[in-house]
């Protein structure tokens, strides 16, 4: 039998394997106390509940902005309140909250509006920064490193970082208006993450980094690869290179939506795969698979589907999983994370489906 490390990779690498590896997102608050509501068990974790490989283990190294700001509420309603974030952003959120873990903002204003802003946003992003590892890294990443999982590390990267910094609608100006200091973001982002991971990945194993972007919606990428071509690949191409230095087996964009003419753009630049794989933003897995075949995919399962009753579920699994477990470099899981009209027993049912699916057995139809 394989090791769960061992499974994973070659199945993103397209080798042979004994089966494919049983994972899932997280679950978000909002489903978990729908399905407590309907016999979960409270305080047993997924993992073991629904049979899953505990397969990746967290490589805790932040790139992330340190320290966050300080948390401030500037008007507040019995309906809404306005209030900075902790990062840096106005934001105007209703205090009743249905679906805890779903969560709908809405955005007034953003900490980077100009370059002096974002000299001042700099300085928290200082790679020297000691609470960007934990104390005694030597001995927590000796630890890493025997576990029989694969040791992953994310990276919040380019699109997503600044948007973050700047609001969607106008970084998507900025790339017209502002092109000088987007470059300029870019650059001293990618700098940053390289020399803050100097700092310790010659003690950690890093088999896999996700460099979190969400640079697409539905049926359409947030930029051009054109854009990508110009503003991105030149950063891409540099920490990639430097990760490959390392032994980093995978790397691969953590993008919702439809990434469409993106794919290819990231594959020139070294990228291994895409993460979730979203169907109702019109992906369908099996052609992307025809189109790109030696790049990989995670997630796949239309979340809606598993909503309705059990023939659809069967369906939706049945109808792709199977043809792409078979041809490789393919993860299966939800598409995005389960929304609380999942029933308890139909995600059960998913499960049980995805286990025979896996060990090569064809269910029985409903």
């Amino acid at each position: 039998m394989m090791s769960q490390r061992e499974r994973y990779l070659k199945t993103i690498a397209f080798e042979s394997v004994d089966r494919i590896p049983l994972v899932e997102w997280g679950v978000r608050e909002a489903t978990m106390n729908a399905w407590i509501e309907q016999g979960y068990p409270k305080g047993v974790s997924t993992v073991e509940y629904f049979h899953l490989d505990d397969a990746t283990t967290g490589v805790p190294i932040s790139t992330f902005l340190y320290p966050r700001f300080e948390e401030r509420v500037l008007e507040q309603t019995e309906e809404y309140k306005i209030w900075i974030d902790n990062l840096g952003a106005t934001r105007k959120d209703f205090l009743k909250d249905a679906t805890p873990g779903f969560v709908t903002r809405s955005w007034l204003r953003f900490p980077v509006e100009g370059r002096s802003d974002f000299l001042a946003i700099k300085k928290r992003y200082d790679a020297q920064e000691p609470a960007r590892y934990p104390e005694d890294w030597t001995i927590a990443a000796e630890k890493i490193n025997q576990k029989d999982a694969v040791t992953h590390l994310v990276i919040p990267y380019l699109f997503w970082t600044v948007r973050d910094w700047m609001g969607f609608e106008n970084l998507c100006m900025a790339f017209y208006d502002q092109q000088a200091l987007v470059e300029e973001m870019f650059e001293f982002l990618t700098d940053f993450c390289i020399e803050t991971l100097k700092r310790g990945m010659d003690k950690v194993r890093v088999d896999m980094v996700e460099l979190k972007e969400d640079m697409a919606y539905k049926h359409a990428p947030m930029i051009s690869p054109a854009m990508f071509r110009r503003f991105m690949a030149p950063h891409y191409r540099r920490l990639i290179d430097f990760l490959r230095s390392y032994g980093t087996r995978i790397v691969y964009v953590d993008c919702d939506g439809y990434p469409g003419g993106l794919i290819p753009e990231w594959i020139e630049v070294g990228v291994d795969g895409v993460s979730p794989t979203e169907i109702a933003a019109g992906n369908d897995p099996l052609q992307l698979r025809r189109e790109y075949p030696g790049f990989a995919f995670w997630g796949g399962v239309d979340k809606r589907e598993l909503a309705k009753g059990k023939a659809d579920v069967y369906n939706e699994v049945m109808s792709k999983i199977p043809q792409m477990i078979d041809k490789g470099g393919f993860i299966p899981h939800v598409d995005h994370a389960i929304p609380p009209d999942v029933p308890l027993q139909n995600y059960t049912y998913f499960r049980e489906l995805m286990e025979m699916v896996a060990s090569g057995e064809t269910p029985p139809r409903v």
